[in-house]
């Protein structure tokens, strides 16, 4: 295992953790009802705080951490359908905000698939996987509400 194959798939994580908390600030701005913008604040802000956690471990590993204006592409246009699909209502937003969560679940299980992971960053990883299932399921609940 090499620093800099777990570099790479940290900074791959990165982007689209960067790009799901721009995601959820897209989503509280749209949203109508204050218990999901609050949601949503909440959510960009623990995404905020997962992103810096995992740009410490790059940077702990030595190397450089990707900026915030590197989004990749799959990841990007992932989150732009949010932007699209927001039009002033609460359902588009969470059914937005959970395909989003998928994309980073699935982000997330590929990344700890990898055997050269080192094991500091499997174990960031892995120590983010429940919240994100907890989210997950948040959110579920959240669409129930507006059905």
């Amino acid at each position: 295992m090499t620093n800099n194959t777990t570099t790479e798939i940290l900074n791959d994580v990165l982007e689209t953790l960067i790009d799901s908390t721009h995601g959820y600030e897209k989503a509280a701005e749209i949203a109508n009802r204050s218990t999901f913008k609050d949601f949503f604040t909440r959510r960009a802000a623990s995404r905020r705080a997962m992103a810096a956690a995992v740009r410490n471990e790059i940077v702990e590993l030595g190397d450089t951490p990707e900026s915030d204006g590197t989004i990749l592409a799959s990841a990007h246009r992932v989150f732009m359908g949010l932007s699209a699909a927001l039009q002033d209502n609460d359902e588009a937003a969470i059914e937005a905000v959970e395909t989003g969560e998928e994309y980073l679940r699935t982000k997330f299980e590929k990344a700890l698939e990898h055997d050269d992971l080192s094991v500091s960053a499997k174990t960031l990883l892995r120590n983010y996987q429940g919240e994100l299932r907890a989210d997950g399921r948040l959110i579920d609940h959240l669409e129930e509400a507006t059905s």
